[in-house]
């Protein structure tokens, strides 16, 4: 019933007429996307935004007048405290697959619509396969129809029955994960996979490979921008100053000389509060980046005066339905958040 409603209620609160008075009580505010995997019909993975849904959702945009503008434009209207422009969405990626490439960009690309990939050097320069993405793996392709594991002591037993079983138990697992010191991750990972009676490969299976920095050349000269989402995808707030200060200066390093223009706002590992520090975002601002994104679901606001709201920008997952995807976009959101 509530979902009917829902159905029924969002297309006309956000309507032209309704949406035009409430703005001036509710607006002022940028929403910013962000995407992950897409949904691959060549391998069988777990989730993944449906690309019929993508141009769905950039079509309604289209429709209604929106316009679309680029992350760094933001930031620069940002940092010289100029409003925001209204009526205006934004879009990111996060990681960098290879169906990020050869499937989302060329649908933005079909709609005019800027993309700022935020990329993981490490997992680019095939030197690394980030914890999380292993987690998933194991989740997906274990035989069992239940987990019983453990992380750091704390036992688990997690059914796997269906698909959706299987994403509940990469989310628990990755939020006990995360809990943990960076420097056990990876011994508690292969215990993880232990219990699942699977072996972690030493290279990442088709479904989880990353694009190529060819492939990053090539987008970035058809307009898509790049930017450093860390080295290896760890939690920052769980390392020391020095490994800290790696992720940080080593991802922009490899960048810079892997592309002709890449934009220096920083995206921090998972994005919740408590994933980052302080100290992150001083070395942030120290470093010399603009700005930096999180995974705090509300509208970008304009900074005034107190600028370390440049280095934790907020970002809303790109909804599964319509409805919640245009809350997202209008006043209706912003009310919901506000009052």
């Amino acid at each position: 019933m509530k979902n009917i409603a829902k159905k029924l209620l969002i297309p006309i609160l956000a309507s032209r007429p309704i949406a035009a008075v409430a703005n001036r009580f509710f607006g002022g505010g940028v929403p910013v996307f962000m995407l992950h995997r897409m949904d691959d019909e060549n391998h069988a993975r777990a989730g993944g935004t449906r690309t019929a849904h993508l141009r769905r959702c950039l079509q309604y945009l289209v429709d209604q007048g929106y316009r679309f503008t680029s992350l760094e434009q933001i930031v620069t209207t940002l940092r010289e405290g100029q409003p925001l422009p209204a009526k205006t969405v934004v879009f990111t990626m996060d990681d960098g697959f290879v169906d990020q490439a050869t499937i989302a960009a060329p649908i933005f690309e079909e709609f005019q619509c800027p993309l700022t990939f935020f990329v993981i050097t490490g997992m680019l320069d095939q030197s690394l396969w980030p914890w999380d993405t292993q987690v998933a793996w194991i989740t997906e392709t274990a035989a069992t129809q239940t987990l019983a594991t453990s992380v750091a002591g704390k036992p688990f037993t997690l059914p796997l029955g269906s698909v959706d079983d299987r994403r509940h138990a990469k989310r628990i697992l990755h939020d006990a994960i995360r809990e943990t010191p960076s420097d056990a991750i990876k011994k508690i990972v292969r215990l993880i996979a232990s219990d699942a009676g699977v072996v972690i490969p030493d290279t990442p299976p088709a479904a989880y490979q990353p694009m190529t920095w060819d492939m990053a050349r090539q987008l970035e000269r058809r307009g898509i921008q790049f930017a450093p989402h860390s080295v290896s995808h760890n939690l920052l707030s769980r390392l020391d100053n020095d490994k800290l200060q790696q992720e940080i200066s080593d991802s922009w390093a490899t960048l810079d000389r892997e592309l002709l223009n890449p934009l220096k706002v920083f995206c921090y590992p998972t994005g919740r509060t408590g994933d980052y520090d302080a100290r992150a975002i001083n070395m942030l601002r120290d470093s010399g980046y603009l700005a930096a994104v999180t995974t705090t679901p509300d509208f970008v606001m304009p900074v005034r005066t107190d600028e370390d709201l440049l280095y934790s920008l907020p970002r809303f997952s790109l909804p599964d339905s319509m409805e919640d995807f245009i809350q997202c976009c209008t006043w209706i959101e912003y009310a919901k958040n506000n009052l």
